[in-house]
């Protein structure tokens, strides 16, 4: 019994730790404005305004459900007795981020071609990763740091 506790807290923790996903990159800072800040794949993918719209579209309800999802799994985790092992958040980092680069890939499809949606994920993925190797995590932890000055 004990396990299986450890293995849904882990579950738990990691969507709640792994939800800096793909739509969280387009729309993290929130002092840039989403299309901004795609503005860059967006020309590269030659993408019309339509696709534009209806891509940023996706993002923000993807980042909604995100945010919907890691609230419960935070009520969840606080019910939780035990806490997973380093190895259980790995595993279940690595199959929670697959999934969502699955769910991005399969909804972006039905907005753009397959080749372009392969483009997209990439680009989107390898930001994130970036961000996420710097240290930034979006919100008021990205700007920590930053206004140090010269005193």
């Amino acid at each position: 019994m004990m396990k299986f506790k450890r293995k849904i807290l882990a579950a738990v923790m990691t969507v709640t730790l792994a939800s800096a996903a793909v739509a969280t990159y387009a729309l993290g800072n929130r002092a840039v404005d989403p299309a901004d800040r795609m503005g860059y794949i967006f020309t590269q993918l030659n993408l019309t305004d339509s696709q534009q719209s209806e891509v940023l579209d996706l993002l923000k309800t993807l980042s909604a459900e995100q945010r919907t999802q890691m609230k419960a799994n935070m009520e969840a985790m606080r019910d939780a007795d035990t806490r997973p092992t380093r190895d259980e958040m790995t595993a279940l980092h690595d199959s929670h981020r697959a999934a969502q680069t699955q769910v991005i890939t399969d909804r972006l499809n039905t907005l753009l071609a397959p080749d372009v949606t392969a483009d997209l994920v990439t680009y989107l993925d390898a930001h994130r990763v970036a961000r996420l190797k710097g240290g930034q995590h979006g919100g008021a932890e990205s700007d920590r740091g930053n206004n140090q000055g010269d005193n």
